[in-house]
């Protein structure tokens, strides 16, 4: 086969390895990157799960402190977990239980120890997060399909990507050098800003 044909044929699978997946490829992007700030817009719509200090220079209560401050807002609740976020400026997760077999989620101000508010079972982040990995597709017998589906979805970016290596020999030195071509037309030199 010649080297021209051969090209010719790597270019054919490269392009149309993106067609029969690009809408779902877009949907997996697009719920990753809602997924990946999800925690921000929480933090920006609920003004219950920001945490604020009363005062310049306070620290954090420690553990103890806020399950004795829990205890006494609360004294019929068991508290089964509390979940510190990474970040100073959100509110503590603390998952209890009472007696009549109810379970909540609390925001609790790591500052204060004051309850701030309670978290919905199934949240916008858990929701960013279950559609991006799994579809939101129910589990049935231990698995999700849209799991599965989801995981697929690497065998052809990895092929995309080897024969995007093949096509575009040498890409790396349009990183290293950039050529703008602005005397030659909008569509030139939209492609060389794009490549």
């Amino acid at each position: 086969m010649p080297k021209k044909s051969r090209s010719r044929l790597w270019f054919l699978v490269h392009s149309w390895l993106a067609m029969p997946i690009w809408c779902f490829m877009l949907i997996v992007c697009v719920t990753g990157t809602l997924a990946v700030v999800s925690q921000e817009l929480v933090w920006l719509a609920k003004p219950e799960v920001r945490a604020s200090k009363t005062e310049a220079g306070q620290q954090r209560m420690g553990y103890d402190q806020i399950v004795s401050r829990l205890h006494s807002a609360q004294p019929d609740a068991v508290i089964s977990a509390i979940r510190r976020p990474g970040e100073d400026h959100f509110a503590l997760l603390v998952d209890v239980s009472y007696p009549d077999t109810s379970v909540a989620r609390l925001y609790v101000n790591p500052y204060t120890g004051a309850i701030q508010g309670r978290s919905s079972s199934f949240d916008f982040r858990q929701f960013t997060r279950a559609l991006h990995g799994w579809w939101l597709v129910p589990f049935s017998n231990g698995y999700s399909w849209g799991w599965y589906l989801v995981s697929l979805l690497g065998l052809p970016m990895l092929a995309s990507l080897v024969t995007g290596l093949v096509v575009y020999k040498r890409f790396w030195k349009g990183f290293l050098t950039p050529r703008l071509r602005f005397d030659q037309g909008a569509r030139i030199f939209w492609g060389t800003f794009t490549a």
